[in-house]
């Protein structure tokens, strides 16, 4: 009876953390919102430290698909030598743990951040290199030799057609800085109008909510495979929508909406900038209270524009009269400039960005 993927992951306990500490390894993290950006198109969860230090499953719902990603990281610039890397075994482990999920793995892949050398030659030529990759038939025949040696079989037994080796280019040191700089990118293919402050937002919620699952613990006993999914992995849908919440949630800069709201006065700009910045988390945070206000000054806005004020200093003065009058603004959202403030966001995300932002 063949297993389903589902059942190989739930059954094959994780053997990879034991012997390890953790913090060296946040490298993994930033290689994990890379694999992000590459799988961002298809149906996928990352999983973090648990089948290998990452993994990607292919449509998580019904695992249909798993890749393998082993992280060597070298805190020096030195280069591997490859005699070190299969006394090691690098490949071996990688090998041994890619035969457990045997026909669901479509990549098993060892990321290091700097070279195998053989005599000063570097093995690899590509940033990704296939293990089955003629050019350099020579440096496989050792991989391939030691590999047939632990898993105690021929040499002609040994399939690498799926087993890569990928360059990585994150540095040791500054590989959260690097992520973050090709991620900011990324985004801005998303939303060409982004906001540095948003992209970073977005990243630092994706990290910690990566870093969060690389840390959680799982019992050893737990065999549900929905339990160590969400335990351990961030699915693409959660991902996207915490992409696109961050980038509905983009916010005008304070001079936009001075010029826009004609406010003058240096003091009252004063007052609104040193709001500004509390909104702007409250805008990121999901206080129901906040979304309520949110929601009903909104449809204040709607209505008023409706009834044919048509200017944005109109409609602003009538909705802050509105929203004064009656009692529906929550004790902690009543102080004057806080409330201006956000009913001025507002109409602009109204007259600007479509109805719903």
């Amino acid at each position: 009876m063949h297993m389903s993927l589902g059942d190989l992951i739930s059954s094959c306990h994780k053997e990879i953390a034991g012997s390890r500490t953790k913090n060296r390894l946040t490298i993994q993290i930033s290689y994990a919102i890379q694999l992000i950006m590459d799988f961002y198109s298809t149906d996928f969860l990352v999983m973090m430290d648990y089948i290998e230090d990452v993994s990607v499953i292919s449509d998580p719902d019904n695992p249909s698909a798993i890749h393998l990603y082993q992280i060597k990281t070298k805190s020096t610039d030195r280069q591997y030598l490859l005699s070190a890397v299969i006394k090691d075994e690098w490949f071996q482990k990688l090998y041994r743990n890619a035969l457990k999920y045997s026909d669901y793995v479509d990549s098993a892949s060892l990321v290091c951040n700097t070279d195998i050398v053989v005599s000063g030659t570097e093995v690899f030529p590509n940033e990704r290199t296939g293990l089955d990759d003629k050019s350099i038939e020579e440096n496989i025949k050792k991989i391939r030799k030691a590999i047939a040696k632990d898993q105690n079989v021929n040499e002609a037994d040994i399939d690498l057609s799926k087993f890569f080796f990928v360059r990585s280019l994150l540095s040791t040191k500054n590989h959260k800085a690097e992520a973050e700089h090709e991620f900011q990118d990324f985004l801005l293919g998303q939303d060409a109008n982004l906001q540095v402050a948003t992209a970073k937002s977005i990243f630092t919620v994706l990290y910690d909510e990566l870093d969060k699952r690389f840390n959680e613990e799982i019992n050893e006993d737990c065999t549900d495979v929905q339990e160590i999914m969400s335990k351990k992995g961030l699915d693409g849908r959660t991902i996207k929508e915490i992409i696109s919440c961050g980038l509905a949630i983009q916010i005008p800069a304070p001079e936009k909406l001075f010029s826009d709201f004609n406010v003058a006065s240096i003091s009252a700009r004063r007052r609104y900038s040193s709001k500004y910045q509390q909104i702007k988390m409250d805008m990121y945070s999901n206080i129901s209270v906040f979304v309520a206000l949110k929601k009903t000054l909104l449809e204040f806005i709607e209505s008023e524009n409706q009834n044919g004020i048509d200017d944005m200093v109109g409609l602003f003065n009538a909705v802050y009269a509105k929203a004064t009058d009656c009692d529906f603004v929550p004790t902690c959202y009543q102080d004057e400039y806080y409330l201006k403030t956000l009913i001025m966001i507002l109409i602009y995300k109204y007259c600007y960005g479509g109805v719903g932002t």
